[in-house]
C-alpha cells in the first residue's frame, strides 16, 4: 500500500519540517514509507509555525503536519534579559564597547580551584547519572553552609538540587499552583517571574512600590491583594533588581499577614 504511512516498505527519506527561523540543524522526522517528495510551506499557523506537507508515492493528497505549539508555550513572552543580552554580544562582536547590564553573571571567569575541581571530578568518572535530589556529599556539605553561615538548621533530605535558581523556581511554582491560582509579586522584579506563573496556569499579580519608600512592600497593600486563590509569595530581600533589603521588623510584619493566609506559600532567594 503505497499512500499507506504504514507501509512496510524498507525505503524511509526524512522529511524536514522547519519553525518560522532557519538554522543549520532543521528538526526532522523519519516515515516508513516511500516518500517522493516534500513540498514547500503551505501556510504559518497562528503559533507562527511553518507547516509543511508530503505527497506519498501514489497519491495526489499531501498530508499536512501541524508542529504548532501549545497555548501554553506560545503565552510565555521572551525573556527581555535574553534579548537586551543577545544585542549587546552583537554590538561587542560589531567591535562596539559595551558595558554590560543585563544577564547577572561574573565580570571574571571561573576562579582555577573550581575549574580544576570539575576538570578532575570528570577525569575521576564523575560523570554518570546523580540521585534525582544531588549527591549524598553534596546535599551534607549545604547543610552545613547553611548551619554555619545562616544558623538554620537542615537535614540532607530536606535538600534538593538543582542546575540553576530559574529551574528550582519554575519546578516549585508548577508544583504548588493550580489553574487560576495567583502568584504575587512585588514590582519591580526580576522579568522570569511572570512567565514562570503562566507557564503553571497560574496569574501574575503585580504589586507595585515606590523609591520613596526603597522599594519594600508594604504589609497593608500586600494584604488588600490577598484572595482566597493566593498562592505564591514572591519576596526576595535583597531584591532583584533593586538591592533592596528588608528590615527584620517589615519581614515579621508580613509574615503575620502570611500566616493568616494557609494557602500561601513563600518564594524566596538570595539567602545571604
Amino acid at each position: 500500500m503505497a499512500t499507506s504511512l504504514h507501509s512496510s516498505s524498507t525505503i524511509a527519506r526524512r522529511l524536514t519540517f522547519s519553525p518560522r527561523f532557519s538554522g543549520p540543524d532543521p528538526k526532522s522526522v523519519s516515515f516508513p514509507s516511500q516518500l517522493s517528495r516534500t513540498i514547500p510551506p503551505l501556510k504559518s499557523t497562528a503559533s507562527r509555525t511553518v507547516v509543511r506537507a508530503v505527497a506519498v508515492t501514489g497519491s495526489d493528497q499531501a498530508m499536512e503536519l501541524d508542529i504548532s505549539l501549545s497555548p501554553r508555550v506560545n503565552s510565555i513572552k521572551p525573556s527581555k534579559t535574553v534579548a537586551i543580552t543577545d544585542q549587546a554580544t552583537a554590538l561587542v562582536q560589531a567591535g562596539v564597547p559595551v558595558i554590560r547590564l543585563a544577564a547577572g553573571e561574573p565580570d571574571f571567569d571561573t576562579p582555577a580551584v573550581i575549574a580544576e575541581a570539575g576538570i578532575n571530578a570528570i577525569r575521576e568518572g564523575y560523570t554518570r547519572y546523580s540521585p534525582n535530589a544531588g549527591t549524598l556529599e553534596l546535599r551534607q556539605a549545604i547543610c552545613r553552609k547553611l548551619q554555619e553561615e545562616n544558623g538554620i538548621s537542615y537535614t540532607p533530605d530536606q535538600v534538593l538540587v538543582s542546575n540553576g535558581a530559574k529551574q528550582s523556581i519554575d519546578q516549585a511554582v508548577q508544583a504548588v499552583c493550580a489553574p487560576g491560582d495567583e502568584v504575587i509579586i512585588p514590582a519591580p522584579f526580576w522579568v522570569s517571574y511572570p512567565e514562570i506563573a503562566r507557564k503553571a496556569d497560574a496569574t501574575p499579580v503585580i504589586i507595585p512600590t515606590s523609591i520613596s519608600e526603597n522599594f519594600l512592600l508594604d504589609p497593608k497593600v500586600l494584604e488588600s491583594k490577598l484572595t482566597e486563590r493566593s498562592r505564591v509569595l514572591i519576596l526576595c530581600s535583597p531584591s532583584n533588581p533593586t538591592g533592596s533589603v528588608y528590615p527584620k521588623k517589615l519581614l515579621e510584619d508580613i509574615a503575620k499577614i502570611v500566616a493568616r493566609h494557609p494557602r500561601l506559600l513563600v518564594h524566596s532567594l538570595y539567602l545571604n
